[in-house]
């Protein structure tokens, strides 16, 4: 004899084994013993959620010969209809009975009488497949029910069915299981079995089981017949080519870090698997969702998939703008699936995208950086410069100065000495101050020169940490001094934060080349100072900039090749004169057309 599947040896019996479905439970009992039973029943909703289930356990209560305590079981009634004899409830299953004809031999049986309970229940499965005609012979029936019959009629697919067949019928909407309440009943039967379940491996099969009890028990008896009745979390991955939350986490990290090797070598280890990417994305999804609760709560509970001590790890690492962009383009990437012919191509063009994109300086291991001596108003003069590094040993990108101007190509011989390729040995002393000392402030007109790279290596997490929370506060300044700078800071962001700077990453270089304007930046600079008590230089550049920088970075830490942080020098304090009432009225109108008497 063949084994019987756990999800029929364990379906329920009585309404209270009925798993979910808390409130249809409650109308159900309570309608059987007012004897407020009604003619026709609709229940919808997902598979594999108990709708044939409680279509049963109702036809069964109707016919029980105890009415207190329907169904009993016990009676006559309840017997026949657990062992699906009872000649007065007959199933129909509306996938193979399409055609009008099923219907009419069904209309006629339907007015004989009963033959063993006081109720005939038709209980008609997947009703939405039945044909046209079919339907329309059914809502007759439905609109004008012989006497002592009652229709049950479940769907996944309500929608599919007349609007007058569903108006006939009380909807019940059956939802998807808890995975809480999976998981616990999981357990239970797997304690009746005598088999060993670990609650982890009870977790991940409630996942699996998308909120369907059907799905969730097939799932455990396959894995009990792989495993020899002792499930484990790490057996269930394998059958079913899951990857655990740190296995997901450490993907991120190697995106974060831009390792590259370390991110092409994992994601061909899944696909040695046969690990299922889209799955895989949906669990990478929940990775970033949990980063971003954590990070601005704080709140364990809020957690799906994370503990706590992994969202605040991750959270440390990555900003929860960081982890919206990654999820916007997790998403992406899930619906381009579909229509690839390689999953895994279009997963690591994703990953790869992603490590350019946000892998960033701030996720290098934290090294304090040389102390860095107070600015003054004047540049002191320039420390002499180390010893050319050859390219022969270290090959090193090329960065040039950013000046917020249209065209960023500069000279060679204004290329700062940490990345050059070769420095030139007839640079002059001038120059060579200049690239010692790259955060300068030029005259009235003109615009402020930098070097990014030698104010990142000053940069820190925990001062952008701070600096963005600030800075959150302009864009709520509404009142009208407020405006010329919430209008020009709209659509920048804190790339990077240090204890005397701060690196703005703009969208177009016109709103870099803006902010870098002396004037402007000096406006800002003292706005900051006053209204947000950021008493930091304000340093603009672009996306792509700010990109490349980043990459030049992360390519000078690994060689141990970093410049020193540069000395940045803040504008003046500024005594500010009070104006009469005489000095403002010229200045209004003019001195030569104001006559004071």
């Amino acid at each position: 004899m063949s084994k019987i599947a756990l999800y029929q040896k364990y379906r329920s019996a009585t309404f209270e084994e009925v798993v979910g479905q808390e409130y249809i439970v409650k109308s159900i009992k309570n309608a059987v013993r007012t004897h407020k039973v009604g003619h026709a029943y609709l229940f919808c909703g997902p598979r594999g959620t108990g709708k044939t289930t409680m279509a049963r356990l109702l036809a069964k209560a109707v016919n029980c010969d105890n009415p207190e305590k329907a169904p009993c079981g016990v009676c006559d009634n309840c017997i026949a209809a657990a062992e699906g004899t009872h000649p007065d409830i007959i199933e129909i299953n509306a996938a193979n009975e399409t055609h009008v004809e099923d219907i009419r031999d069904l209309i006629e049986r339907s007015r004989l009488a009963p033959m063993q309970g006081r109720h005939k229940i038709y209980i008609i499965d997947e009703v939405h497949q039945l044909s046209s005609a079919a339907s329309s012979a059914l809502l007759k029936t439905l609109e004008e029910p012989p006497e002592n019959v009652i229709f049950i009629l479940a769907t996944t697919d309500p929608q599919k069915l007349l609007p007058t067949i569903i108006s006939r019928c009380q909807r019940y909407d059956f939802t998807k299981v808890r995975k809480d309440q999976i998981r616990d009943h999981l357990l239970d039967i797997a304690n009746k079995e005598d088999i060993l379940l670990e609650n982890d491996a009870a977790e991940l099969i409630a996942v699996l089981a998308d909120g369907g009890m059907r799905d969730a028990l097939s799932i455990m008896d396959q894995c009990a017949s792989y495993t020899g009745d002792e499930i484990t979390a790490e057996a269930v991955d394998r059958i079913y080519g899951l990857t655990t939350t740190a296995e997901k986490i450490a993907l991120v990290k190697d995106i974060l870090n831009c390792d590259l090797e370390s991110l092409l070598n994992r994601i061909r280890s899944y696909e040695q698997r046969g690990i299922d990417l889209q799955r895989f994305t949906d669990g990478l999804l929940d990775v970033m969702k949990d980063t971003v609760i954590y990070a601005n709560t704080h709140k364990t509970a809020l957690l799906k998939v994370m503990s706590r001590e992994e969202a605040e790890d991750l959270s440390e690492m990555v900003s929860p703008e960081t982890c919206m962009h990654i999820a916007d383009e997790l998403i992406s990437a899930r619906e381009r699936f579909r229509f690839a012919q390689s999953a895994v191509t279009v997963f690591e063009v994703a990953c790869l995208k992603l490590a350019v994109e946000t892998g960033t300086p701030e996720t290098a291991p934290e090294e304090k950086p040389k102390p860095v001596a107070k600015p003054a108003v004047k540049p002191e003069p320039a420390k002499k410069m180390p010893e050319p590094v050859k390219t022969a040993e270290i090959p090193q990108p090329e960065v040039p100065l950013i000046q917020a101007q249209p065209s960023l190509e500069l000279p060679e011989s204004e290329v700062t000495e940490p990345v050059q390729k070769v420095i030139q040995e007839e640079k002059t002393e001038e120059v060579i101050q200049k690239a010692d000392n790259t955060a300068v402030l030029p005259d009235e007109e003109g615009e402020i020169s930098f070097d990014i790279l030698k104010l990142l290596v000053q940069c820190r997490k925990d001062e952008k940490k701070v600096d963005e929370e600030l800075f959150d506060h302009i864009r709520a300044m509404m009142d009208l001094p407020s405006r010329k700078y919430t209008a020009l800071l709209h659509d920048t962001k804190i790339g990077a934060s240090g204890r005397d700077c701060l690196i703005l990453v703009c969208k177009n270089n016109a709103a870099a080349s803006r902010i870098n304007d002396r004037k402007m930046n000096e406006e800002l600079y003292r706005f900051m100072k006053k209204r947000l008590e950021i008493d930091k230089m304000v340093f603009a550049v672009t996306e792509s900039q700010f990109k490349d920088a980043s990459l030049t970075f992360r390519t000078l830490m690994h060689s141990n090749q970093l410049p020193e942080a540069c000395e940045i020098e803040r504008y003046p304090d500024m005594q500010i004169k009070e104006e009469n009432t005489e000095d403002k009225i010229k200045a209004l109108f003019g001195a030569d057309n104001v006559e004071i008497i």
